[in-house]
This record gives C-alpha cells, sequence and structure tokens, in this order.
C-alpha cells in the first residue's frame, strides 16, 4: 500500500536549518529531509499547483525589474528557463508587469536541464557562446557548464553564495544591478 507522502510531514525547520540546507544540492536536501525518492515528483507537482493559487502574490526582489527594463532596452533577448511550470512563471510575469521583456517563457525544464537548455537554444536559433545563464541554483551552474555556457549565479534565490561559488560560476551578483554591468562590460 502507498501512503502519500505531505510536505506536512516533514519536521518543522528552524532558521539555522534552512540556513544549512540552502548550502545543499537539492537531492541532498531530499535526502537529509528523509523523503523518499519515489515521492519527489508528486511533491514537485503538488508544490507547482500550490504556487499557481497564489502566484499573482509573488513579488520579484527588489531592483530586478528595473534591470530587466534595462537589458530589453539595451537589446538583450530576454528568455525564461524554469523548472516551475510555463502557466506559473507566465502569471508571475504579467502580475508584476515584466511580461513584455521576455521573448520566450520554458517551464517545466526537467531534472536534466542541460538538455532543456539545448532545447531552448536550438529553438531560438542561438549560439551558446552569445548567451549567459542566470541561475540561483548549484544544478543551474552544472547545467549550463554542460552545454559551455557561461552563468551568472545571484545569490538572493535559493541557495547560498558559498555552494554557488564552490561550482566556478562565470559571476556572483549579490544585487540585480550588478547583472546590468556585467552584461554592459561584455558587450563592449
Amino acid at each position: 500500500m502507498d501512503i502519500a507522502y505531505k510536505i506536512t510531514d516533514l519536521p518543522p525547520q528552524s532558521d539555522s536549518d534552512v540556513a544549512r540546507l540552502r548550502k545543499l544540492p537539492f537531492m541532498k536536501v531530499v535526502r537529509e529531509l528523509g523523503i523518499p525518492l519515489y515521492q519527489v515528483p508528486k511533491l514537485l507537482i503538488k508544490g507547482r499547483q500550490k504556487m499557481l493559487e497564489r502566484m499573482d502574490e509573488v513579488h520579484p526582489f527588489a531592483g530586478v525589474p528595473e534591470v530587466l527594463k534595462e537589458l530589453y532596452d539595451a537589446g538583450y533577448h530576454l528568455l525564461v528557463t524554469s523548472s516551475n511550470s510555463e502557466k506559473n512563471v507566465r502569471i508571475f510575469l504579467r502580475a508584476n508587469k515584466l511580461e513584455a521583456y521576455f521573448d520566450g517563457v520554458y517551464g517545466n525544464a526537467s531534472i536534466n536541464k542541460a538538455s532543456s537548455l539545448r532545447k531552448v537554444m536550438r529553438r531560438n536559433k542561438l549560439d551558446v557562446a552569445d548567451c549567459f545563464y542566470i541561475g540561483d541554483e548549484v544544478r543551474d551552474i552544472v547545467a549550463a557548464t554542460k552545454v559551455k555556457m557561461d552563468v551568472v549565479a545571484v545569490a538572493w534565490g535559493y541557495q547560498a553564495p558559498e555552494s554557488l561559488m564552490k561550482n566556478n560560476p562565470y559571476a556572483l551578483v549579490h544585487k540585480p544591478e550588478e547583472l546590468a554591468h556585467i552584461f554592459n562590460a561584455e558587450k563592449e
């Protein structure tokens, strides 16, 4: 008999536990929390459904909208590749008046994010040498590295900055406005 695993079955986490878990790759977090591997896909689907219920209440980090506008106005081709659902991403972008800055939204990026990145590049006829991947997880860095794409890691997202740095991104930024500086310097 299969007993459904619920997120409410997890023991409560202290702030220090959360900080420690942010330093670990996703699958290590799963193991540390004792979540059975076969339940991970169900939990991810349920998590996306729960997000959908409140996605229009989620706001971007301070400074991100201004940087997106600046990059868009400078002529950058901006795309979203996310493990979240395309629907959730579009609702977030629309609710925050950011949708116009993006030329494409690709959701449900598989566990193999490198494969998803290759598909997005092919679909948009992009040369990897002209691309940067902006991510907040170690697996973003690993995926982009596999396709030989430079990665700019952001310190305000899911994983702790020290974990991101251990995986040698092209750059690690702590404030959104630093993104514009990196891309403007690359353009020169």
